[in-house]
């Protein structure tokens, strides 16, 4: 049967229930000004050079070839075994790129200049359930900031606000509140988006052997996993460990699966997600491009129910795609969560 709009809406608005795992990519991000790889990459070639002049790595040379040669900087970091010093430099010049343009964000919303779009995506998407996963790549705070600004609580696997420290248990208390049945006293739930950050966070920071997450910024270097910097620290694993199989636990407790702004170059988050590159889960996609990773997932994924909304052509302009290969175009633009808000929900 071929896909018809207002089918395609039913079916995306059913999709948002209870169990549904959120997996958010650098699109989003993007989207509000963040930078993805391609000017993170720009800004690397610019400015780690300078700062190798006292202390050479020929590794870096091979990174910015590969870059200048086509290469994304995910494969061209990813085959350079570059010194510990120079992915120190790499990650404090990550950070500070996106921790400048995250503040020019956050001052528009605090001066009432705009809404992050998550914020009435999320609010809707409570009115179907209290609690959510979300398993983010991305190293800013945008998806908090906006589920806050919902009302919705966040709950990150750290307790503390200023000096927070790794403690699932009563990161998860604390989005709980008594009440009393009668004469007996319990718990309930709180409306809560759990967010599981595997690649780490610009508020994440190494203090000794701990790791702390402190919203101030003190001019350190967060805790941050830049393309070919896994297999480097070793004082990261625990931290990272714990959000990555906390994240794998969700995906394997979810029963239906949204992406928004995500490229499938992630092999470790794919092997719970879509082994082998098959959804086998009732599945939604969001990007302004199908990457050729996404592209693969869902011609492997028939007999699984995928819809994905990407641009068309014209950029106003939605195209919607399963896995069975059949497509639509529509004058709405609903390949973006602002026009999926306006045009969905």
């Amino acid at each position: 049967m071929p896909l018809e709009l207002s089918t395609v809406k039913r079916r995306l608005q059913d999709h948002l229930q209870e169990c549904l795992l959120i997996v958010v990519g650098s699109g989003l991000s993007a989207a509000e000004g963040i930078p993805g790889m391609w000017p993170l990459a720009e800004h690397l070639k610019r400015e780690i050079p300078p700062r190798l002049a006292a202390t050479p790595d020929p590794a870096w040379d091979v990174v910015a070839g590969a870059l200048d040669a086509g290469d994304n900087l995910e494969v061209a970091m990813g085959n350079a075994n570059l010194l510990p010093a120079t992915v120190e430099m790499i990650v404090a010049e990550t950070a500070r790129l996106i921790s400048a343009k995250e503040r020019s964000v956050f001052s528009k919303v605090m001066a009432g200049e705009r809404e992050l779009p998550f914020t009435p995506f999320v609010k809707h998407l409570f009115k179907a359930g209290k609690k959510f996963h979300l398993i983010t790549t991305n190293y800013d705070r945008l998806i908090e900031f906006a589920a806050e600004a919902a009302k919705i609580g966040v709950d990150s696997r750290f307790f503390g606000y200023l000096h927070g420290r790794s403690d699932p248990k009563r990161s998860a208390d604390a989005h709980r509140e008594s009440f009393f049945s009668g004469k007996t006293s319990s718990f309930r739930s709180l409306p809560c988006l759990c967010v599981h950050k595997p690649h780490g966070s610009l508020d994440w920071f190494e203090i000794g052997d701990k790791i702390v997450r402190c919203p101030v910024e003190t001019g350190a270097v967060p805790m941050i996993i830049t393309p070919g910097a896994a297999k480097y620290r070793e004082s990261f694993r625990v931290a990272f460990d714990d959000q990555r199989n906390a994240g794998n636990q969700a995906a394997s407790a979810s029963n239906r699966l949204l992406f928004i702004g995500y490229g499938f170059n992630d092999d470790h988050l794919e092997q719970y997600l879509c082994p082998n590159r098959k959804l086998s889960k009732p599945t939604v996609i969001i990007t302004e491009k199908l990457s050729e990773n996404a592209l693969k997932v869902i011609s492997n994924s028939k007999g699984s129910d995928v819809i994905a909304l990407c641009a068309a052509s014209m950029s106003d302009w939605t195209r919607i795609v399963n896995q069975d290969g059949e497509d639509l175009i529509v004058t709405e633009q609903l390949w973006n969560l602002d026009g999926f808000n306006k045009g969905v929900l």
